[in-house]
């Protein structure tokens, strides 16, 4: 019989997204200790690719799905399509990685069947409202049943843990900054040379980039905009769109209204982040919000300059990499700002900055350390 950990990870979906990430960190770094499962509760959203490589370390993926006529049912299903679930397989832990104050189901769902540890997990700082939970009152109940079942809490972030816990209950909250694998984002000439080739690049072209779900949250229909202004002062330049989302048909109809067909790439799904950041002149991430991102932890060890929204928290700036500028400032602003920061940055050496993720504390192994006392409850 294993002495191992049984954990189950409760998502939505499996994406090209931080948290995907983060949780192969945490099952890669932590496979010798624990055995990880995943219940899906989105799984038709699901990337197959990631499904794959959480599989081959012996993971089980569960795809539950419901439906209802309402929210109401919605929520009601939900719970029983999981209750069927725990009431067939044992864990030692359920660790829910989330955003929504609804999923307060879930942990009273896992606490009724028995798990000892029942960890709700931020992810992000959300902004935004939908639905019942505008009605007065509605939200703060929801946090409530949060620290009502859930055994631990857990956030990326000061911020993403001020959204998704009531405040009363913050110094419950363990921050657990979330990890990369450091080796895997040095800096690298030749990967950049190669990268920019593939993408008909010449040597002196402007390539700004951004990485995320294709989604109102990420502001990419904002950040055409910016580059549309970009391209005035620097015709050559040329933008790198990574990500599927819901917005991709507006982004397309967008770029080609402007006329940038032959200046924007558009790239859905990739498992090679690290060789079109080494590519990438500046990095670019406009959110409307943030918990901690990690595409931008990611940009940072690979010593690219980014410019981002000053909504983002600054808890994981590398020093003489970050630059912010207002949602409130003009297209023609931020332009203005990237061609500035791409300047000053032409020539630097990018392999030093890899070693600030450490001195930050967002190496992938000392997170999956704090996962992994979490679990025991230390």
């Amino acid at each position: 019989m294993s002495d191992k950990l049984k954990v189950l990870l409760i998502r939505g979906m499996l994406y090209y997204d931080g948290v995907t990430s983060v949780e192969y960190e945490w099952i890669k770094t932590l496979r010798d200790r624990v055995d990880y499962d995943y219940v899906l509760l989105d799984p038709d959203k699901s990337i197959p690719e990631k499904e794959a490589a959480v599989e081959a370390f012996g993971v089980h993926v569960y795809p539950l799905r419901y439906s209802g006529r309402n929210s109401f049912e919605s929520h009601r299903n939900r719970v029983a399509v999981v209750d069927q679930f725990l009431k067939k397989h044992h864990y030692d832990v359920v660790h829910i990685d989330t955003d929504l104050p609804s999923r307060y189901d879930m942990a009273k769902v896992a606490r009724e069947n028995g798990v000892k540890r029942v960890i709700v997990h931020s992810h992000n700082a959300l902004q935004h409202l939908h639905g019942i939970q505008k009605l007065p009152g509605f939200v703060t109940y929801e946090r409530r049943q949060i620290a009502r079942y859930a055994t631990d809490l857990a956030a990326c972030s000061k911020e993403a843990a001020a959204w998704l816990f009531n405040p009363k209950d913050q110094g419950r909250v363990r921050i657990i900054h979330n990890g990369i694998s450091r080796d895997r984002y040095v800096f690298s000439e030749e990967k950049r040379q190669a990268t920019r080739e593939e993408l008909g690049l010449t040597a002196d072209q402007l390539l700004l980039g951004n990485i995320g779900r294709l989604a109102d949250q990420k502001n990419q229909l904002f950040l055409v905009d910016i580059f549309n202004e970009l391209v005035k002062s620097k015709p050559q330049a040329h933008l790198l769109l990574i990500g599927n989302g819901e917005k991709e048909a507006d982004l397309r109809a967008k770029i080609k209204d402007l006329g940038l067909e032959d200046k924007v790439t558009m790239i859905l799904s990739t498992d090679r982040i690290p060789d079109y950041l080494f590519a990438m002149d500046a990095f670019v991430m406009p959110s409307l919000y943030e918990g901690l991102p990690v595409t931008l932890l990611e940009a940072q060890t690979t010593g690219l300059p980014c410019v981002i929204s000053d909504v983002i928290s600054s808890e994981m700036d590398f020093e003489g990499l970050i630059f912010r500028e207002s949602l409130q400032a003009d297209p023609a602003a931020w332009a203005k700002l990237l061609a500035q920061v791409a300047s000053q940055a032409s020539g630097q050496d990018r392999r030093k900055f890899a070693s600030q993720l450490t001195k930050l504390g967002y190496d992938n192994q000392e997170s999956a350390e704090q996962v992994y006392q979490m679990y025991l409850g230390k």
